[in-house]
């Protein structure tokens, strides 16, 4: 067993009160830092005879909130009129103290004067008249009473670090978001598929692969040549013909629409990751672009944080089922059970069958919606974006068919966290 969650003790405060010319009434109560004040009141009214709240009728509602004094800090100064329902008006003071051993009473009472004789009646003096009379203050009956109705120190422990998944998961990662997104026992089944597939192993630079997955983006840059292209009267960017020009030079033919598709994502996978701009008229390659089709050990990298690029640079604010559903499309290109990218939008929906209803609300009519976004028709921000993306990296007069250039781009997505540099060159 190498988990092990940190077991802490909470922390304690000593609040004192203490009322001018009567010692008999002052009071130290020891209690955990953040605990309702009305424990206070509860703790004092007994130490001085009185039922500890206003009606004597005790209903159990304050037995043992420990989660209410692991959770509210306490002030660092407590007026004496916040304090409701005493008979007189004692002056109040808060110290820090060390937690008491486990064991004792969680909240507890004891009388700050020296002399014992004043801290309460000795039982053999008592009267007869125990209904009527004012009790006594006996530290250990009235402790043994708030140990009843509070319990008694214990430790805590603190979870705050634990995650769900195993530690060797980058987080944050999409690969993460999909783990916290299962059921358990999916989760458990996907940690091993992880290891299994060594999905996590450290990145092999292949000039081949960046290359491959380069020839789409360095066709469009040759297209644009030096001085760029001018821009289309509509749009302000590629004009259609070039465009179309540009697919078939590739050879991702298909029908019209899907020769539109194509040229419509292409385009704007350059604006968005910053590939081209607009200059006098004419649409033109950007630095970055020329830097990024020479292929290095960090185009893999960058490639794949420009496929899964979210439209803010600085935060991602999707859903946790969108990004869950994006991490599933990159597992399945990742792990080589997506031949195509058209068999993503249903391994996307069979995907979801495994999510927690509790963490992502399931909705398995998704193919659809995942195909219109395919087409262009719909961007739901997730899968659909990234089943369009990838199609990008396809290799020429073979669109759509994932290559293992392909595989390992989704395999650095899958692994890759949230980074303020938005590409690393």
């Amino acid at each position: 067993m190498t988990i092990q969650i940190p077991v802490r003790m909470p922390t304690f405060m000593r609040v004192e009160l203490t009322v001018d010319e009567h010692p008999e009434l002052d009071r130290a109560i020891d209690l955990p830092t953040g605990s309702p004040q009305d424990w206070i009141v509860e703790a004092y009214r007994l130490s001085v005879g009185l039922e500890p709240h206003e009606s004597s009728e005790y209903d159990g509602s304050d037995h043992c909130h420990h989660d209410e004094a692991y959770a509210y800090p306490w002030p660092s100064t407590l007026r004496a009129d916040e304090i409701p329902g005493l008979p007189h008006d004692p002056v109040v003071v808060i110290r820090t103290i060390e937690a008491p051993p486990m064991g004792t009473p969680w909240l507890s009472v004891s009388s700050l004067s020296s002399n014992a004789a004043l801290s309460g009646t000795p039982a053999d003096a008592l009267s007869p008249g125990w209904l009527t009379d004012q009790a006594p203050f006996r530290e250990d009956d009235v402790n043994r009473e708030l140990l009843r109705r509070h319990g008694v120190v214990q430790p805590f422990f603190d979870d705050s670090d634990l995650w769900f998944d195993d530690p060797r998961l980058p987080s944050p990662s999409p690969i993460a978001t999909l783990a916290s997104a299962v059921t358990p026992a999916r989760r458990l089944a996907l940690l091993a598929h992880i290891d299994g597939t060594d999905l996590l192993r450290p990145a092999d630079p292949d000039f081949g692969d960046a290359e491959s997955v380069l020839a789409p983006l360095a066709r469009f840059i040759d297209l644009l040549g030096t001085v760029g292209i001018v821009q289309d009267a509509t749009s302000g960017w590629v004009p259609d013909a070039d465009g179309d020009r540009l697919v078939r030079s590739l050879g991702w033919n298909g029908t019209p629409d899907e020769m539109h598709s194509r040229r419509e994502a292409l385009v704007s996978f350059a604006r968005r990751a910053k590939l081209i701009r607009r200059f006098k008229g004419r649409v033109v390659a950007t630095a970055l672009a020329r830097k990024l089709i020479v292929a290095s050990p960090l185009t893999m990298g960058t490639i794949a944080a420009m496929i899964t690029a979210t439209e803010d640079e600085w935060r991602d604010l999707r859903s946790t089922r969108s990004r869950a559903e994006e991490a599933v499309a990159l597992l399945a290109i990742a792990d080589g059970t997506a031949v195509h990218v058209d068999d993503l939008p249903g391994l996307v929906v069979e995907g979801s069958r495994a999510f927690a209803e509790s963490d992502v609300r399931v909705d398995l009519d998704r193919e659809g919606a995942l195909w219109e976004g395919l087409r262009g028709a719909r961007d739901d921000g997730g899968a659909g974006r990234i089943v369009e993306r990838m199609g990008l990296l396809s290799a020429r007069d073979d669109y759509g068919t994932i290559t293992s250039a392909m595989r390992e781009v989704a395999r650095c997505a899958l692994s890759a966290g949230f980074a303020r540099e938005r590409y690393a060159l």
